[in-house]
């Protein structure tokens, strides 16, 4: 009699989840030159995958538009936009409805940040940035355009070549990977010690602003399934891992990858998943849409100001969408550009600003997830959008 043994295979959500909960139970007893070392291999792998993406971000755009035809590349690009600026402005909206329904009545009292000593890599090799992610989305875009109206065979035949190497790169190099990536950046959160910090000292604004995240991302993907329920757990399986990574990661770049992925699945159309991802990563933000106007009102209120005006508000918040367009998706970026419209249209002072770079940070994991899946919604709503006006298009 012989056994065949073999050890289980676990999906990559779950794999995702071991390592997370493996490091909130045992990271601590990891020596620490172990977890500088994770840490490090991370790092590197996250800059190798920052070094490559302006080439996925160019293929992708590039190979989407070349499957249009004059009109419908405009087309795209113009639905694109709009359905951008539509849905972080609805977000910041939101932001401004839930904070006077809530806030108002909030007594909380933020106090400093006090971090453990820092996780520091053993190594940091920077790689070379050869070319900013937007200079590739415009050459994309324009390329794409271009050769969509003017049809030439070699511009096919590198189509071609470029969808087969993102394919390569996404299916066989970086997704298997992922644990392994998702592993020095979790090590690191435990070890500075942010989630307990976290749920001790802001848990109530933290509440409401998952509150937040939770029904409106689960309406958001509900109106990308017509309101159809089994459709609806269809998308959420689809997005679970994407979810996870985002939350290690805390960089919806790093997490582009896993997104498109998911992209591919839920719209069943490779093509429009590989470019409004790419395209959308680092402008469509409703994470920061939120969270951001949340806290600056909170902490309005907490330093004895009154809650602004909705007209007030809605100044701050064209000007707040228009910027969102100039965020690097990275850990920390969303705050830094946002400073000067708090400070010009919001009044806030520099004690103010440092209070909420530092909220920002600690709420930066769930943040990310929630950029990361309200641009995994909006890509099945805009494939839809899309496919309806495609006559209309032609």
């Amino acid at each position: 009699m012989t056994f065949n043994f073999r050890l289980p295979k676990f999906n990559l959500s779950m794999q995702l989840l071991m390592v997370l909960v493996g490091t909130l139970l045992l990271g601590n007893k990891l020596p620490e030159g172990l977890q500088s070392t994770l840490y490090a291999i991370s790092l590197n792998l996250k800059g190798l995958l920052l070094f490559v993406l302006p080439a996925i971000i160019f293929s992708c755009l590039f190979s989407c538009l070349l499957t249009f035809r004059g009109k419908k590349a405009i087309g795209f690009m113009l639905i694109l936009f709009f359905m951008v600026c539509l849905s972080n402005l609805i977000s910041t909206l939101i932001a401004y409805g839930i904070g006077s329904l809530e806030l108002v009545s909030l007594e909380t009292t933020f106090h400093g940040v006090q971090l453990a000593k820092e996780l520091t890599p053993l190594w940091n090799f920077e790689f070379p940035a050869w070319i900013p992610n937007d200079y590739a989305l415009y050459l994309g875009f324009l390329a794409g355009s271009l050769f969509s109206f003017f049809p030439k065979p070699a511009a096919y035949r590198f189509s071609e070549h470029a969808r087969r190497w993102v394919t390569l790169f996404l299916e066989k190099i970086f997704i298997p990977i992922l644990p392994i990536f998702a592993l020095g950046f979790i090590l690191k959160m435990q070890h500075d010690g942010i989630l307990i910090q976290i749920i001790e000292s802001y848990l109530p604004l933290l509440l409401i602003i998952i509150l937040t995240y939770v029904v409106y991302l689960a309406f958001l993907f509900m109106l990308a399934a017509n309101f159809n329920y089994s459709q609806w757990l269809k998308y959420i399986k689809n997005i679970l891992p994407v979810a996870l990574m985002g939350f290690s990661t805390m960089s919806s770049l790093a997490t582009m990858p896993l997104t498109i992925k998911a992209a591919e699945k839920n719209t069943n159309n490779i093509d429009l998943a590989r470019a409004i991802i790419p395209a959308t990563v680092n402008i469509h933000l409703i994470g920061v849409a939120i969270a951001i106007p949340l806290m600056a009102l909170c902490i309005l209120l907490n330093f004895g100001h009154a809650f602004p005006t909705f007209i007030v508000y809605l100044t701050f918040a064209l000007y707040f969408v228009a910027a969102q367009f100039a965020i690097a998706a990275v850990p920390g970026g969303g705050i830094l550009v946002m400073l000067p419209i708090l400070e010009t249209h919001l009044s806030f002072s520099g004690e103010m600003s440092a209070l909420i770079t530092a909220l920002y940070i600690l709420f930066d994991p769930a943040i990310t997830i929630t950029n990361v899946l309200g641009n995994s919604a909006l890509v099945i709503i805009i494939s839809k959008v899309f496919k309806k006006l495609n006559t209309n298009l032609t």
